[in-house]
């Protein structure tokens, strides 16, 4: 009987832990295409192909295309031709469509680059390219010689040839929508119907745009959030640096968009310097009159926001702390930049779907045909840029104390249910 107790027993404990690791292994991240250079936005066509946009890694400077970046110290960002649309079929067969766009960056770096910052399709597969700025639009054509930058386009993906739609450098010189400094520096943008919501990260602002060709229909600025100055914390930067005297602008830099299941637009913010952790935003916005108000916060800088069929809407979080803390300026990193994956469930719930393990400093996301969730990682970095996919489908990965309290359950279960036959077997004799 002692034997034949010690067998089950043991068998059990085989069974939970053979259990245990297979429902770890349920959530995965997976690498979809590496070596890119600043991957922005994703986009699928009717046929299920992926495209990403590849803001490129810049020019070294010496042909005087070079201006300061707003957001890095005023390291020089430098133009070069080496933005690019790219298609990875469903086979993984990569296909470049354009190759020859005007990519601005930090200089020599090649980091945080601006150029093709996004794609989508519309309804009738009609495929559309935005190109970003980071910087001051007057020296746009001028300076940096590149009047491809800061625009929505219409794409003829056969012959790779561009149609202009809007011109949001142009506009941002002309009327500042959100009063403060002139900067533009359009980063993403949702299809509804016959018309594009372009978020500007640089000006702080969304507009709407007419598909068939009518331009700009209507702009608003993003509302501020004001923090008091003392409850921020900034750098040091040297001896020479006094905090307090650091520009502190509360701008919001939204960064990211997507069509929410009623129809309203759901914007994401980056927030300003320095970063505050927790401080980021998700709006809803009416797609007439393009007023926000605020649906969630807490968040530290968002790049990205896609929903599910179901409803849930996530959220992704470029990196988990200030960025200053990780990055020097001019590129290079220093520490952890760990970004998350957040899921809101319609109740309004929150659940970290993925953090770290991978999941670095993305910017981009979108919900693919297959029910995978896609995203630009490492989309401030050149050469080392990927497109990664993640299953929100998959429950949660138990903890490795729930795996042992699993084989322990499964014992105590097993000599249990011995005890119980035991005692039957007794009863039986007796009764016999």
């Amino acid at each position: 009987m002692k034997l034949k107790s010690l067998t089950l027993t043991l068998l059990t404990v085989c069974i939970a832990a053979v259990s245990a690791p297979k429902s770890a292994e349920a959530a995965s991240l997976t690498v979809v295409a590496d070596g890119l250079s600043n991957p922005r936005g994703i986009g699928f066509d009717s046929g299920g192909n992926l495209y990403v946009t590849e803001s490129g890694s810049g020019g070294d400077g010496k042909d005087g295309r070079c201006i300061a970046s707003p957001s890095a110290g005023y390291i020089p960002l430098c133009a070069g031709q080496n933005g690019s649309l790219l298609k990875i079929g469903q086979d993984g067969t990569k296909t470049s469509i354009i190759s020859n766009l005007t990519s601005l960056a930090l200089s020599p770096s090649g980091e945080q680059a601006a150029g093709p910052a996004d794609i989508k399709f519309d309804s009738l597969g009609n495929a559309y390219l935005l190109t970003g700025l980071a910087g001051d639009p007057t020296n746009r054509d001028t300076v940096l010689k590149s009047p491809d930058l800061g625009k929505l386009y219409k794409v003829d993906l056969s012959t790779g040839g561009l149609t202009t739609l809007a011109d949001f450098g142009k506009y941002e010189t002309a009327f500042n929508p959100d009063g403060t400094d002139i900067i533009s520096n359009p980063y993403a943008f949702a299809i509804k119907g016959e018309t594009a919501y372009v978020v500007d990260g640089g000006g702080n602002s969304l507009y709407s745009v007419g598909l068939d060709g009518s331009g700009i229909k209507n702009v608003a600025a993003v509302p501020q959030k004001v923090i008091d100055r003392n409850k921020l914390e900034f750098p040091d930067l040297g001896p020479d640096v006094d905090p307090s005297a650091l520009p502190v602008t509360q701008q919001s830099v939204p960064t990211g968009i997507a069509i929410a299941p009623d129809g309203s637009l759901t914007v994401s913010e980056y927030t300003y310097f320095p970063y505050p952790e927790g401080e980021a935003r998700i709006f809803n916005v009416d797609p007439n009159t393009l007023q926000s108000n605020v649906i969630a916060d807490g968040f530290t800088q968002l790049t990205g926001v896609a929903y599910d069929p179901d409803g849930n809407l996530y959220a992704l979080q470029h990196i988990n702390s200030s960025e200053w803390k990780e990055i020097q300026q001019g590129g290079i990193i220093t520490g952890d930049i760990s970004g998350s994956l957040i899921k809101i469930a319609t109740d309004g719930t929150r659940e970290t779907i993925w953090s770290g393990d991978g999941l670095e400093a993305a910017s981009g996301i979108t919900y693919g045909p297959d029910g995978n969730l896609y995203i630009a990682n490492r989309a401030r970095l050149a050469g080392t840029g990927q497109v990664i996919k993640i299953d929100p489908r998959v429950t949660k990965v138990p903890e490795p104390t729930s795996a042992i309290g699993l084989i322990i359950a499964g014992a105590l279960g097993a000599t249990s249910m011995l005890k119980r036959k035991r005692s039957k077997e007794l009863v039986k004799a007796e009764t016999v």
